[in-house]
């Protein structure tokens, strides 16, 4: 029915086989952060890149041209070896990352405020809880028949995006029409699933000059103005609804609307907002409703939902929890607050003047229970680290003398290898052979001649900020068993790590800070500043180092947003964020329950994610040999590294740098 091309290409999502000798496949997890990134551009939200047979099976289902976005990720193939070469393979990455990056730039998610909608019959059980598709969710599962709804709904808003993006973009267009062109249109009207399969390729007809054949006149005229210049997502619900009454009049009573099928994981996508899902399917989904009058019929309110004002939901990029648009109130002392994603860098609070508001800061936490943030919830206590024996440092970076002057041989090659010629100055060190040969002609032709003929080689600047963020709860005071450093403390390793860095950092230039956090209880979050972005690697940073001492727990979502402040000072075009910690975040009143370590868990990636949307990149390295229980759903799959044993920390620690710097 639908395109073989198509249907390979979903296929190759259900192996994960090494890429072998096969030079021309692509792997998403060779391509998956870049996607991302990629996603930030065209959409304006860093969403995450997933395997395409991890989406739910109602968003990606191969009888559609390309899957369509939950809002938080793009869904894209494991391995793609469809075309014979590896960059048509990529276009196909990058087309199926642009749509559905695209959906944010078009208002895919866009919805009327829920106060509006509680008003109107049939709605007071919908619940808007923040997620991208909660709105959709519950529009099209109010149909008697929401896989057709579902159906035609992403075939309209698809089109429509891509039309969108096509004019904005000559390169999505040109992919696009390549690859639509290799899909090619199934002509033979067999039932709805074909002619909406048809139908796409009418709709982008302007775009990629594909034939109109294989669809109804009738089904043409009512998605007039559904997908073209200023259509939206009301135009194109109000043609979803059309659209709906009208394939069941044409094909119901032929008996060609094709029955949803277990694979597209309907339970899953609508039940949140639609319990009678669970109840009879025979009635929603069968055939045994489809005679009786008005079984089958559009529910009014559905078309009084679009007669109100739609407004762009705004969240925080990435993935993780969304915030909500109304005021919650009270819970447990604090006030919710819907009203956005609070500034990481926000004024704090000013109790005596100036140096206190520095020295003194509230911040948010955010409460994944009821689905707010508790405003000025934490208090966060800047203060310099307290100073000890400078030579209990040095003696750290003594035990990792070899490893000390490999990582510094190291930044100094790449200080040298970031250089490049600048040409056509009246002086230099060399002389350019191209500007002589271009000046001896034009002597020789009685031309002007160019003055200019000298260059030499000037660094290219790289402008990076570096927050090195150190856990200091009680737990670093563990010592190590076994192997060439048993005996040591998991802080001692911690701290060689950050001195080891230091030293190859004064190689490379780039500006760095290193802190410490703690804490207990929510009024009394420390934050120890060891060394700030101005400060010099002088006798006062390693004292600093030297008299750092475990102390309480790991109240982490705080210290995130603090490090996230301060990063939001620096002019640097890449700011980078590594926290080492030895486990989860946890404190005796971060969350209802103390042995609960989900609150903390949902509150630190909260503050991660706010970081990523202001153009930071955490990177979370543990030495917990049970980091990836918990680190892969607190951090994003590519922002975090669970090390073995914590022997490995310095020596890695270096690499970690240099792969987020892009060096």
């Amino acid at each position: 029915m639908t395109s073989g091309l198509n249907l390979a290409i979903y296929a190759t999502t259900l192996t994960e086989e090494a890429a072998g000798s096969n030079p021309r496949a692509v792997y998403l997890e060779e391509a998956r952060a870049s996607f991302s990134l990629f996603s930030q551009g065209v959409g304006g939200r860093y969403l995450q890149a997933r395997p395409l047979h991890e989406a739910p099976g109602v968003l990606a289902n191969p009888r559609r041209h390309f899957p369509f976005s939950d809002g938080r990720d793009v869904y894209l193939p494991s391995r793609l070896d469809v075309f014979d070469s590896r960059a048509d393979n990529w276009r196909v990455f990058r087309l199926y990352a642009a749509l559905q990056a695209g959906q944010w730039e078009a208002g895919s998610f866009d919805r009327p405020r829920a106060a509006e909608v509680g008003l109107l019959p049939g709605w007071a059980q919908w619940r808007d809880s923040g997620e991208p598709m909660s709105f959709l969710r519950h529009f099209l599962g109010s149909f008697p028949r929401p896989d057709l709804a579902a159906d035609i709904f992403i075939t309209l808003e698809t089109a429509r995006v891509a039309r969108r993006m096509a004019k904005r973009f000559a390169g999505i267009a040109a992919d696009l029409t390549w690859f639509l062109r290799h899909l090619g249109p199934n002509l033979e009207p067999l039932d709805h699933q074909c002619v909406l399969w048809n139908l796409f390729f009418a709709l982008l007809s302007p775009v990629v000059g594909s034939s109109t054949r294989g669809c109804p006149h009738e089904i043409l005229r009512e998605t007039e103005g559904a997908v073209g210049e200023g259509a939206d997502l009301k135009r194109c619900l109000e043609t979803t609804m059309r659209l709906y009454a009208l394939f069941l009049s044409t094909f119901s009573s032929a008996g060609t609307i094709a029955g949803p099928l277990a694979p597209l994981g309907l339970d899953a996508f609508f039940s949140e907002t639609m319990p009678g899902l669970k109840g009879n399917r025979a009635t929603l989904f069968g055939r045994e409703g489809a005679g009786e009058e008005g079984a089958e019929l559009v529910p009014p309110q559905l078309g009084e939902t679009l007669s109100l004002d739609f407004y762009s939901y705004l969240i925080p990029s990435g993935v993780g929890e969304f915030l909500q648009q109304d005021a919650m109130g009270d819970k447990l002392g604090g006030e919710g607050q819907r009203s956005g994603a609070p500034e990481p860098h926000k004024a704090p609070v000013d109790k005596d003047g100036e140096h206190e508001a520095e020295r003194v800061v509230r911040y948010p936490e955010w409460d994944y229970l009821a689905g707010v943030y508790r405003r000025d919830w934490a208090t966060l206590h800047q203060q310099e680290a307290e100073p000890g024996d400078p030579h209990s440092a040095r003696r750290l970076l003594h035990e990792w003398e070899e490893l000390v002057r490999e990582v510094t041989r190291q930044f100094r090659l790449l200080r040298l290898q970031e250089r490049s010629w600048r040409k056509k100055l009246e002086w230099g060190e060399e002389i350019d052979i191209a500007a002589a040969v271009e000046r001896a002609v034009a002597l020789r032709g009685g031309l002007p001649a160019p003055e200019k003929i000298y260059m030499e080689k000037r660094r290219v600047t790289r402008e990076v900020s570096a927050l090195f963020l150190l856990d200091l709860s009680a737990s670093t005071s563990a010592e190590i068993a076994e192997g060439g450093h048993a005996g040591e403390t998991v802080l001692q390793l911690l701290l060689a790590s950050v001195a080891v860095m230091a030293r190859a950092l004064e190689q490379l230039g780039d500006r760095y800070a290193i802190c410490g956090f703690s804490g207990y209880g929510r009024h009394k979050v420390d934050f120890l500043r060891i060394k700030g972005f101005d400060d010099p690697l002088g006798e006062t940073v390693w004292r600093r180092l030297g008299g750092l001492k475990p102390m309480k727990s790991t109240r982490m979502g705080a210290a995130v947003r603090h490090a996230h402040r301060l990063l939001a000072r620096e002019a640097s075009s890449l700011k980078l964020m590594l926290l080492l910690s030895d486990g989860y975040p946890q404190d005796f009143d971060y969350g209802e329950d103390r042995t609960d370590r989900e609150y903390g868990l949902r509150d630190t990636a909260m503050a991660l994610r706010e970081a990523e949307a202001d153009h930071i990149v955490p990177f979370n390295v543990t030495v917990d040999a049970a980091g990836h229980d918990y680190l892969r759903r607190m951090c994003p799959p590519h922002g975090y590294l669970v090390l073995k044993s914590v022997e490995d920390l310095p020596r890695e620690l270096p690499k970690v740098y240099l792969r987020l710097r892009g060096s």
